[in-house]
């Protein structure tokens, strides 16, 4: 077993010379192996140890000899001991989560605390082949793909360590008694309450003796190739997206379909999800429900879909673009503008249109005009072509305008189509329209119909502040 270890930490990098390692000891006999094997291998490594020990308060006394037998082993073996004790029955209640996922967040956040209090490199743990069986089969039980089926890390965010991951139980028990090593027995273990439990003592032994007598020698092995291939499809995904100079989630993501579609279908999906989980808690993520239901958007005939997601997530399409966000479920900043906004308009004068933030000025100006004093944001028409009187307002149904340069009429709709705009965007477009017709999208085409010519006497300059 000492010599996995010893490899373990070598081919995985799990511990360098001189690290501080904190070794999480629950007085079951793999934690008490790796806290044996760690000492062994501590000279080799320069390493200094730290037993962590968390005492769950859910097992009564059998829970207090635990922690006794934790402080009296690392006092035998001149191993400094950190102890705590915590309520998870009381934690529990009312908070809709089950026991075991509350135990998980209480002891890795205790193992942190006492890596910060210690400046520890490494955070050791004693998962084994058995734990990693249990929770491929867990995985797949619940429907994961490739990142369920690895199974348990060798090494978790640079800190956390696992050298007993291969290993065997009962190459753990062989470890202890050749080195005189005694340990605490959890009685929950056997408690059909817990999945966990009912795959360790029902489902794998029944798998085992009517199926594959070498399963869990198969799923170990599983797990090992999908941890493989997961690492390298998510190193094509990040390549991909660092491609697309895509960064981080804080004020939405932009990616363009064209771009997502000329990807094989399985990195679609990862693409997808790593997107997703940019948006969600560590550890929550989305389903497969959801990536399929986003690429669903993407290929839909409705180029302006918006989708709802769990965790606040908006991802909307805006024709060759799809926007993921956080829903901002109080806006204050950037007021709702309805297809009420309306306003009348003298010249001179000024709009201040505070649904948008911004205003129109108009005025009249002699001509001839410089040709580049002309913007998006500012325009000028033959004002005796215009048919007073003027008014500002976004978008009706049925709007129509000459663009420049057109012959014939269109709707506005169908122009805004044409150019892409996403309809969520449309409503903050002003039009200025006179009795007849639209003269002007605001930032984006003015009407042939008013266009200055040789013979203009008298123009109206609109500029949009």
């Amino acid at each position: 077993m000492l010599k996995k270890v010893r490899e373990n930490i070598t081919k995985h990098h799990m511990i360098q010379t001189g690290d501080r390692v904190i070794v999480a000891v629950s007085g079951g006999p793999d934690s008490v192996a790796l806290l044996k094997a760690l000492e062994l291998l501590s000279p080799e490594y320069r390493m200094t140890l730290v037993a962590a020990h968390l005492n769950h308060g859910l097992r009564g006394e059998d829970a207090s000899r635990d922690e006794e037998f934790v402080k009296q082993l690392c006092r035998e073996m001149g191993i400094e001991c950190e102890c705590r004790t915590a309520d998870i029955a009381s934690l529990s209640r009312g908070s809709g989560r089950s026991l075991e996922d509350l135990s998980r967040e209480v002891r890795y956040d205790f193992l942190a605390d006492v890596a910060g209090n210690y400046r520890a490199d490494k955070i050791a743990l004693g998962h084994n082949l058995h734990d990693q069986v249990e929770t491929v089969i867990m995985n797949f039980l619940r429907g994961s793909g490739p990142g369920g089926l690895r199974g348990i890390l060798p090494v978790r965010e640079f800190i956390y360590v696992r050298p007993l991951f291969n290993v065997r139980r009962d190459e753990i028990i062989t470890f202890l008694e050749a080195h005189g090593m005694t340990f605490m027995s959890d009685s929950s273990n056997v408690e059909t309450y817990y999945l966990r439990n009912r795959i360790r003592n029902e489902l794998i032994p029944e798998l085992t003796q009517h199926y594959n007598p070498n399963l869990e020698h198969t799923l170990f092995a599983t797990s090992e190739i999908m941890r493989l291939e997961n690492d390298y499809m998510t190193a094509v995904t990040d390549k991909i997206l660092s491609g697309w100079a895509v960064g981080h989630a804080e004020g939405g993501i932009r990616i363009r379909i064209s771009a997502l579609r000329s990807h094989h279908e399985a990195l679609r999906n990862r693409i997808i999800q790593s997107l997703l989980h940019r948006f969600t808690p560590p550890g929550k993520g989305v389903g497969f429900t959801h990536i399929k239901s986003v690429l669903h958007l993407t290929s839909g005939n409705d180029p302006n879909a918006l989708l709802k997601l769990p965790y606040g997530i908006d991802v909307r399409r805006e024709y060759d673009w799809l926007v993921m966000k956080k829903r901002e479920f109080h806006r204050e900043a950037e007021p709702v503008v309805s297809s009420r906004l309306h306003y009348d308009v003298e010249v001179p004068g000024i709009v201040g249109m505070e649904e948008l933030g911004r205003s129109m000025r108009f005025s009249l100006v002699d001509p001839p005009v410089d040709a580049k004093s002309v913007t998006k944001d500012t325009m000028y028409m033959d004002y005796e072509k215009v048919a007073l009187p003027l008014k500002v307002r976004t978008v009706k149904p049925g709007d129509r305008i000459q663009p420049l340069g057109m012959e014939g009429s269109r709707k506005v709709k169908s122009y805004f189509i044409d150019l892409k705009i996403p309809r969520h965007l449309r409503t903050r477009i002003p039009l200025v329209l006179d009795s007849e017709s639209v003269l002007w999208i605001a930032g984006v085409r003015m009407s042939e119909r008013v266009k200055i010519t040789d013979e203009t006497r008298k123009i109206l300059k609109i500029e949009f502040i």
